[in-house]
């Protein structure tokens, strides 16, 4: 059984009232094993790893509360989020973080007012962030790593998005890990990355 080693340290952030604070943001390992596909061929994958995150049924909640709670305008927007391979194909962790390491609390409320979201959507989804609680979930994985584009072999390891978050709630704070569904390969110099079908959940 594989733990998730992430790639990153997780920052500390000065505390806030009523808000969300992106404290780290990236790749975590997946996978301890390394991965070899020959040029214009695909693999089959098979891992479990244990990770301690938000369960996958609390991700696909909120991501569907913050999507509800946007204009129908700004559903479609929202929606294209999750294609970006940096959102690990769950929208609100590109809404979030915007791809970047960090995000304090003032930039998080930033985003969710450009978003058109009310004060009070906003305290209704860091309400719902802070009654969540980060448990030992496993995740078995099976899919396939398709090397079509190069013309060489790609050796590299698996890799899935991770989102670490404090929620601020007056003199409350709730530290909580979230893990995105896609994975992807990259290859061990860095040059490549190759698409994975399959999901962690």
């Amino acid at each position: 059984m594989e733990k998730l080693q992430t790639v990153f340290s997780v920052a500390n952030e000065g505390s806030a009232t009523d808000g969300v604070s992106v404290t780290a943001y990236g790749q975590g390992q997946c996978s301890g094993a390394t991965y070899t596909v020959s040029a214009h061929s695909t693999i089959d994958v098979d891992f479990t790893i244990h990770q301690l995150c938000i369960t996958p049924d609390n991700v696909n909640e909120l991501n569907n509360l913050i999507r509800g709670l946007l204009d129908a305008t700004k559903q479609h927007e929202y929606d294209e989020l999750s294609k970006t391979e940096s959102s690990g194909g769950m929208s609100f962790f590109w809404f979030f973080s915007g791809g970047g390491k960090t995000s304090s609390s003032s930039q998080t409320k930033h985003t969710m007012d450009s978003w058109g979201l009310t004060r009070d959507q906003q305290n209704k989804i860091i309400d719902t962030m802070m009654a969540l609680t980060a448990k030992t979930n496993e995740f078995s994985f099976k899919g396939k790593i398709s090397n079509d584009k190069y013309d060489y072999s790609v050796s590299g390891n698996l890799f899935a998005i991770v989102m670490d978050c404090i929620i601020d709630k007056g003199e409350t704070h709730n530290q909580v890990r979230f893990l995105a569904p896609d994975v992807h390969m990259n290859s061990t110099g860095g040059g490549a990355t190759l698409p994975v079908t399959g999901s962690l959940y």
